[in-house]
């Protein structure tokens, strides 16, 4: 009889892991899941998740390390404060590869780029609470992959010195002290231009 315990044990502690996760899904799918929510800073969400899969797989090394890290960031108090966060949170961008690009013109990209993701459901409205020609002087450079929109948006802010504020219907980029961030490039500003340029329509939901 001593010969078919471990089998039998190893049976019901396999069978007893996997009931917890829901027909058709797998270790590796929630694990996917959780990951694809800790992109979006849903780390909370991602964090039950992981820890589904380390009560089937204690050892799953990789789930552990991601749990480790969405307790981190929950203890700071990172991820979506408000509801229009929350939203562009969700959208994922493949890359973005930017060079010298005026604020004013990135602000517009990401706001076409969103609602080209997002098949036209969620078009961000961009307030830039600049003048003409921070808008135009402050040059942005960056290159990144498979990002939350919001962490673009958070990239953005600090290599220009702009801070971001979700408002319930937009984005609102202030530019911090009276000096714009330049990188040498400079032009003109347009007459037209006034403070406050608004980029965009004002955020909706569609993810619900």
């Amino acid at each position: 009889m001593k010969s078919f315990s471990t089998p039998v044990t190893l049976l019901v502690a396999l069978v007893l892991g996997l009931s917890s996760f829901a027909q058709g899904q797998t270790l590796q799918s929630v694990f996917n899941e959780g990951v694809a929510l800790y992109k979006q800073q849903d780390y909370v969400g991602a964090l039950r998740k992981f820890e589904k899969v380390l009560e089937a797989k204690p050892g799953y090394v990789y789930a552990r390390n991601y749990a480790g890290k969405c307790k981190a960031e929950i203890a700071k108090g990172a991820g979506p404060k408000n509801e229009t966060e929350a939203i562009i949170a969700k959208i994922i961008i493949p890359e973005i590869n930017l060079t010298d690009a005026p604020i004013g013109d990135v602000l517009t990209y990401l706001s076409d780029r969103a609602g080209e993701l997002t098949s036209g459901k969620v078009v961000p409205n961009f307030i830039y609470q600049g003048t003409g020609e921070q808008r135009q002087n402050t040059l942005i450079s960056l290159s990144l992959r498979n990002v939350p929109m919001t962490e673009a948006i958070r990239y953005i802010g600090q290599l220009s010195r702009t801070d971001f504020r979700y408002d319930a219907h937009a984005i609102v980029a202030t530019p911090r002290g009276s000096q714009p961030t330049t990188t040498g490039t400079e032009s003109a500003p347009s007459p037209q231009e006034k403070p406050g340029t608004v980029f965009g329509e004002p955020v909706k939901s569609v993810f619900d």
